[in-house]
């Protein structure tokens, strides 16, 4: 079968513009791949296919022309986050308009949660697979080509039956991540992701042009209330081998002489014997290269064996996930189990190597939170010693615990995002935005402190009201 797989563009106001390859689509494309079928992958956020006059008429022109030239049997668009998806269901809708024969399957963080409400109100999106889709996929396109059609046997699978949504749970996950095949990097040209790297972190002075996401495990055992992985990738954390991991790193280095990686990782270092013999075969392969960890390390997993050996391997630039300054607020609420003592022991730590780039991130505006919670993360970001900060407003994204209590105690500023099937711009944010007033504050309580925050940043660093890229 001929299938393509359609990655939506980011939403015109999204704040973050920086992009990677598609991991998701390609490692579902590989397993096609393998399963026999043709596939092509129409990557909407590559920077070859923005135009600032007309973006949008430009992406329906692209993906018209694409499904002409290509005649897929199935269309599959990819929704890695929940504001994506009304860029989505407009490409969706398009698609279904010129080729109302093919039918379209969505997968990615937000249709496993809104599965039954995505199909019960947007009837251009025919099937959704839900969480971890490589078994799920494949098991698709057999019933498919079998001409049975047993919808019900796909395990994480959304269909229609009598005009009726059908949602079967995700129940089953990879067991062994190294059964996966290396995501299809053929399917997509390198070069199209490359960028204007040169203001990036490069203290090795190597090549960078873009950086290619490595994942070494998946899923995550914690529960932040305010992190709604563990629903896609499964309640368990599944790890690869680090031989299976390096050998990757490996191809693409010497097949598209490239030095720069992202470990994407949900929590990269939870198994220190993972994490170190990765950067032990980095080092004996001699693999000269440069890496960042953008989602951030659990500090509690940290200690100076692992920075030592992620700084050798190649580690340049990397997130710490302190989140909150207050105790309460970090343990009790967030769930963290993280004590201030280890933050600045950690912290201390990092600040040996002279070309280790830190980021510190904090969340602010929990339900829970007061003006005195508020000051001691005001206190803990103006104490530390790190490159940078990011302090994110809190962002009840769908599935989490925190959108589920500030629905039910009417917590929401903004009542329209009850309806989070069709969520989009209104969850970007400049950091000035709230979509949550804490129970003991008001919304000018937390203008305030943001103000007072970005006065000591411009202290700091002289960047107070630019944003964060």
């Amino acid at each position: 079968m001929k299938i393509l797989f359609v990655n939506p563009p980011s939403p015109v106001t999204y704040y973050n513009k920086e992009v990677y390859p598609p991991s998701s689509l390609l490692y579902l494309a590989a397993v096609l791949k393998n399963n026999g079928e043709e596939v092509r992958i129409l990557d909407l956020k590559c920077p070859k296919y923005e135009n600032k006059d007309n973006p949008q008429k430009n992406y329906e022109d692209t993906l018209i022309n694409t499904i002409s030239d290509f005649q897929p049997d199935i269309i599959g668009f990819g929704c890695l986050f929940s504001g994506n998806f009304p860029e989505l269901l407009k490409l969706a809708n398009i698609s279904k308009k010129n080729f109302r024969d093919i039918p379209i399957v969505i997968g990615g963080i937000h249709p496993t949660i809104y599965a039954a409400e995505i199909l019960k109100n947007c009837p251009s999106i025919d099937w959704a697979i839900l969480g971890e889709g490589e078994e799920s996929v494949v098991q698709l396109i057999n019933s498919i080509k079998s001409d049975t059609y047993k919808f019900e046997k796909i395990d994480g699978f959304a269909y229609r039956k009598n005009e009726k949504p059908i949602v079967n749970l995700k129940t089953s996950f990879i067991k062994n991540p190294d059964t996966i095949p290396f995501p299809a990097y053929d399917l997509i040209d390198l070069k199209d992701y490359y960028v204007d790297t040169s203001a990036w972190h490069n203290p090795k002075k190597l090549p960078i042009n873009t950086s290619v996401p490595i994942i070494t495990s998946r899923s995550c055992p914690n529960r932040c209330r305010f992190c709604s992985m563990y629903m896609v990738m499964g309640p368990h954390w599944r790890p690869r081998s680090p031989k299976n991991v390096v050998e990757e790193i490996e191809f693409v280095y010497n097949k598209y002489n490239h030095r720069h990686f992202s470990f994407m990782d949900d929590n990269l270092t939870l198994k220190k014997s993972h994490a170190m013999e990765i950067c032990n075969q980095i080092i004996k392969k001699n693999l000269t290269i440069q890496f960042e960890t953008p989602n951030g390390l659990a500090i509690n997993t940290l200690d100076e064996e692992v920075l030592d050996a992620l700084v050798a391997a190649g580690m340049v630039r990397t997130g710490l996930a302190i989140e909150s300054g207050s105790d309460f607020i970090r343990n009790k609420i967030m769930r963290k189990n993280l004590s201030k003592e280890k933050i600045y022991q950690v912290v201390d730590l990092t600040r040996k190597y002279k070309d280790l780039f830190v980021t510190a991130f904090f969340i602010m505006g929990m339900p829970e939170e007061t003006k005195e919670t508020l000051m001691d993360t005001y206190n803990m970001i103006k104490d530390i010693n790190v490159n940078k900060v990011i302090l994110m407003n809190i962002v009840p994204f769908p599935g989490t615990e925190v959108f589920k209590q500030a629905l039910s105690d009417n917590l929401l500023v903004d009542p329209d995002i009850k309806n989070m099937y069709l969520t989009g711009e209104r969850y970007f944010t400049n950091y000035q935005k709230f979509f949550i007033k804490p129970y003991k504050m008001e919304l000018k309580d937390l203008i305030e402190f943001r103000n007072k925050y970005d006065r000591l940043r411009a202290e700091q660093t002289g960047t107070a009201g630019k944003g964060i890229k």
